[in-house]
């Protein structure tokens, strides 16, 4: 299991730059994150951004490339991959039925370029094949976080991302579906490839946790309010903020990530959020405990050895 960084777009402070996270850009690269997505920021800001060198994949919305027909966003996301020497991830949203025409037409131009589904998916764009390598992998990213989406995904190809408000008994149920949706295309389901997202804070002090999780003014709860303002939660956020956040000290985070693992399997990486409106020296805190002190406990996979351990 790898971990990944998405930073969510801040809205709360006056904007200082096109790009703001650098630095925790920068820490992603030297904590070996696996990749760093960053939703709503523009291709052209981070092209004009210094982002400095690192490992580190840089996701962008493939609709941050705007909208074209596909000979004129494959030369754009090459373009864009080189500067970024071959860093450059792509998420593509999953369309639904109820979705915009300009959204689906966005959609299909990516689907025209990137997917690898079977000739008979009505959604697989048949007017030219797939773009060659090198190119970018692909996340496919979910909307209602459903099955279907999922299904859809991994049959056009691309990384199944499960988002942060799916409780663990649902986001069981989406493996299945990532593995019908590769069958479809006769393909083989890579656990690896299996994204899920989640909360996460990493702090030793308990009331600090709480305030930070659930106080008033949380960037935790305002997410999820949110959320449930949209209608993708149930208005009873406590009890969602208590089933799908991950918060504590080091070693509850590791039995939390562990007991992830156990209900839901095996999978490739997961992605901590950094809400809009975060603290950063909580943000920064909770990356290095993360790599330095919660995945090697993590990497023993063993919970009953995690509860015997002296708390410090």
């Amino acid at each position: 299991m790898k971990l990944g960084y998405i930073g969510m777009p801040d809205t709360n402070r006056p904007k200082i730059s096109p790009f703001q996270h650098h630095e925790h850009l920068a820490l992603a690269d030297t904590l070996e994150f696996r990749a760093a997505y960053f939703p709503k920021i523009s291709a052209r800001d981070i092209l004009n951004s210094d982002i400095g060198a690192g490992d580190t994949k840089i996701v962008l919305d493939a609709a941050s490339f705007g909208a074209g027909a596909p000979s004129e966003i494959e030369a754009a996301v090459r373009e864009a991959n080189t500067q970024l020497q071959g860093r450059l991830h792509l998420g593509v949203e999953i369309c639904g039925p109820k979705d915009s025409a300009t959204t689906k037409a966005q959609s299909q131009a990516f689907e025209t370029l990137f997917s690898y589904g079977t000739k008979s998916d009505h959604m697989f764009a048949q007017s030219r094949f797939p773009m060659k390598p090198p190119c970018p992998e692909i996340v496919g990213l979910p909307r209602s976080g459903s099955c279907s989406e999922a299904r859809v995904a991994a049959s056009r190809g691309y990384s199944p991302m499960t988002p942060s408000w799916l409780i663990e008994k649902d986001v069981a149920r989406v493996w299945p579906a990532i593995v019908g949706g590769a069958t479809s295309a006769l393909r083989r389901a890579q656990p690896d490839q299996w994204q899920i997202n989640r909360m996460i804070v990493v702090h030793e002090d308990a009331e600090t946790v709480k305030t930070y999780v659930k106080g008033t003014n949380s960037p935790i709860r305002r997410y999820f309010e949110h959320l449930a303002r949209c209608g993708l939660i149930p208005n009873d956020v406590d009890r969602h903020l208590c089933q799908t956040v991950i918060a504590g000290s080091a070693q509850k985070v590791a039995e939390d990530i562990l007991a992830l693992r156990e209900g839901v399997g095996a999978f490739g990486t997961l992605n901590f959020i950094d809400p809009d409106g975060s603290d950063a020296n909580m943000t920064k805190m909770t990356m290095i405990r993360l790599v330095e002190d919660v995945m090697p406990m993590v990497s023993t996979s063993d919970i009953s050895q995690l509860k015997n351990l002296e708390r410090t």
